[in-house]
């Protein structure tokens, strides 16, 4: 048995990023892996770490305890994104932070995933036809633009927890119809 891959925190993941002066946040790096893995892509750790720096367009290479992160996060993120329980949880700030910074930090997610998903999946693709995946994308272009100043009333926080639970589904909906099945992945190797 293997052991359990580990998120880090997005604390941690935001101290590694800044080190290197890196402009991206914690909660888009996260989301762009999750839209990566939901668009059907596996990546190795090289292959992940080469998107990542350009996706991030960092000056200088990442270093070993970046890259050790970001693997683990990765792993962390296939595992839950597929597990049956729907364990899957956006890397966000804690309901401790006040509302407007989880707020710009779901948009900054939500930015991630469709970078992420938009590098994985062929524009050609005939799964993007489907009605309920381009409304799941559009949704998420619209959370994406999300902004401004909130309150910190309750329905201001009821609101937020909605679109953290809608987005966290939707992520987990289209991994689920996006992911290679195993014929797939067997006919894919089968042409390389």
């Amino acid at each position: 048995m293997h052991p359990v891959a580990t998120t880090p925190s997005l604390q941690d993941l935001k101290q590694l990023l800044q080190d290197l002066q890196l402009t991206s946040s914690a909660s888009e790096i996260h989301g762009f892996v999750s839209g990566l893995l939901a668009g059907g892509v596996r990546l190795n750790r090289q292959q992940l770490i080469k998107i990542l720096e350009a996706h991030t367009e960092a000056d200088q290479a990442f270093d070993e305890k970046l890259i050790a992160s970001l693997w683990q996060m990765q792993l962390a993120t296939l595992e839950s994104l597929g597990a049956s329980e729907l364990i899957f949880v956006p890397l966000l700030p804690s309901d401790d932070e006040i509302l407007t910074e989880r707020v710009s930090a779901l948009a900054d997610w939500c930015q991630g995933v469709l970078a992420g998903f938009g590098l994985a999946v062929r524009g050609d693709d005939g799964r993007l036809q489907s009605e309920d995946i381009q409304e799941t994308l559009q949704d998420l272009v619209n959370i994406a633009h999300v902004g401004g100043d909130m309150g910190e009333t309750e329905e201001d926080e009821a609101a937020y927890m909605e679109l953290f639970e809608f987005v966290r589904l939707a992520v987990i909906h289209l991994f689920e119809e996006m992911s290679p099945t195993e014929e797939h992945r067997m006919q894919h190797e089968q042409l390389h």
